[in-house]
């Protein structure tokens, strides 16, 4: 059987994969877009909890450069995010109906093949052949847009690009969500030594009709939970909620989070090389988080399409 054949194979459908992949359908290219998950969104991910939905991953955007607030302009026209108010910050956005609407939207009309890990890559003159643990298939150009630490392990035998990507510091950790009876606090937001991050949901202007709460715990905290099983990690969970104030809950669910958000870096913008066809972009680059992720999409973008 022969192997399928693309202009630009991006394997990560999180917030830059699907960005650039928009930009590369609006130009006549033909991308396709592999993820490893059962979903596109990466770290902008929602889920349903309850009676309603929480953001797990990222919770809201708060940009700081012209290239996400263009974006976001984008996303306002078409009612995917609306400005808001969390802990008087300014320039806050959210997703009334998730998070992940926004790579659904960006992803639009992209050819995406899910639940696939990319195994392997190997290059000719003229092409990549992209192997996953279902197909292989081949493109004039690659994209990765994972969290640097898997993208070094993807391009180890690449020696001469190994040298030239960047480090990013990560924060890990467990995050809860569940549907609690009661509203607890009138705060959007509140924090607390294991849990710096508890947020309620419906709050935070998600459509729900119920209290969904999403918890990040502290690095140190998920650390004591890591090397514990289950049971043990169930029991000491349900103490850390008790102390919270998490009485009368449901539907709790946890995720670990090994490559949560990149932080206080100053990274280079992106990573292109013309001779290869290979871009290397997210949140690695540039300043990280949101606005990382899309500089530098942008700016790989537009070194690709130069020599399409």
């Amino acid at each position: 059987m022969n192997a399928m054949v693309f202009d630009v194979i991006i394997i990560g459908a999180g917030l830059s994969g699907s960005f650039i992949a928009k930009e590369l359908i609006r130009s006549g290219l033909k991308p396709l877009l592999i993820e490893k998950s059962k979903v596109v969104g990466g770290r902008l991910s929602t889920k349903p909890v309850g009676g309603g939905i929480a953001d797990y991953g990222c919770q809201f955007l708060n940009p700081k450069t012209n290239e996400l607030f263009n974006l976001i302009e984008e996303l306002e026209n078409q009612n995917i995010v609306k400005k808001t108010k969390i802990n008087d910050s300014k320039n806050t956005y959210i997703a009334p109906y998730g998070m992940n609407k926004i790579p659904q939207y960006l992803s639009l009309g992209v050819n995406t093949i899910l639940n696939q890990k990319v195994l392997s890559l190997k290059k000719n003159k003229s092409n990549w052949r992209v192997k996953t643990n279902s197909f292989e298939i081949i493109s004039r150009a690659i994209i990765l847009t994972m969290p640097i630490h898997q993208v070094k392990q993807l391009i180890e035998p690449f020696e001469n690009i190994l040298e030239k990507l960047p480090n990013s510091k990560y924060q890990s950790f467990f995050t809860a969500t569940l549907q609690n009876n009661k509203q607890i606090s009138s705060d959007i937001v509140r924090s607390d030594i294991n849990a710096p991050w508890i947020c309620n949901n419906s709050l935070k202007g998600l459509l729900n009709d119920k209290n969904i709460f999403t918890i990040n715990f502290s690095n140190d905290f998920s650390k004591k939970l890591l090397v514990l099983n289950q049971d043990q990690r169930h029991d000491v969970i349900k103490k850390q909620l008790k102390h919270l104030g998490f009485n009368s809950y449901s539907n709790l669910s946890l995720h670990f989070w090994k490559y949560a958000f990149s932080k206080e870096q100053n990274n280079l913008s992106h990573f292109f090389d013309k001779d290869e066809m290979l871009g290397i972009c997210g949140d690695s680059f540039s300043i990280g988080q949101a606005d990382g992720a899309i500089v530098s999409a942008s700016q790989t973008f537009a070194d690709l399409i130069e020599y399409m």
